[in-house]
């Protein structure tokens, strides 16, 4: 999956931004995480734990996955200039919704997506161009979403 992603990022995101997956060792439940990096330094974290100890559930309600979710973060909840809060998605959110966007969505769906990580995907795709991304800013309310757009315009 990791390749997949890595081979859909836009050019001048190549060489900058990497995704990881890990499941810890001896876990029950695969509990693992799931983090985004850009230069080396960690932009997001979709933690199983942290969703268990923040939210005591393992799921976002806007990422079906089938495990007990929580209901979405309400924007006077969120904290200033956080891309999403600590827990907010998991390691099965960002795994699942990474896998759907990699098989059974094309781009203008994911663009559209209900779900915050198939159109944070998006944004880092190369297939979305920066007129687009302009165009899609102006509609955009998720943070993180609106922190993956910020990367690819160079703010």
């Amino acid at each position: 999956m990791r390749v997949k992603l890595k081979d859909r990022l836009a050019e001048d995101l190549k060489n900058n931004l990497d995704y990881h997956l890990t499941t810890y060792k001896n876990s029950t439940g695969w509990l693992g995480r799931a983090w985004l990096t850009l230069n080396g330094i960690e932009l997001v974290n979709f933690s199983n734990p942290d969703t268990w100890k923040y939210f005591k559930s393992y799921s976002n309600e806007l990422c079906e996955t089938g495990y007990i979710s929580h209901a979405a973060v309400k924007d006077e909840d969120r904290s200033n200039n956080a891309g999403m809060e600590r827990g907010e998605f998991s390691k099965y959110n960002f795994s699942g919704s990474a896998f759907e966007f990699l098989t059974e969505l094309n781009i203008e769906q994911s663009q559209k997506s209900t779900n915050p990580i198939h159109r944070m995907l998006a944004m880092l795709d190369k297939r979305t161009g920066k007129r687009r991304i302009f165009e899609l800013r102006e509609k955009e309310t998720h943070p993180l979403v609106l922190k993956m757009i910020e990367l690819r315009i160079g703010k």
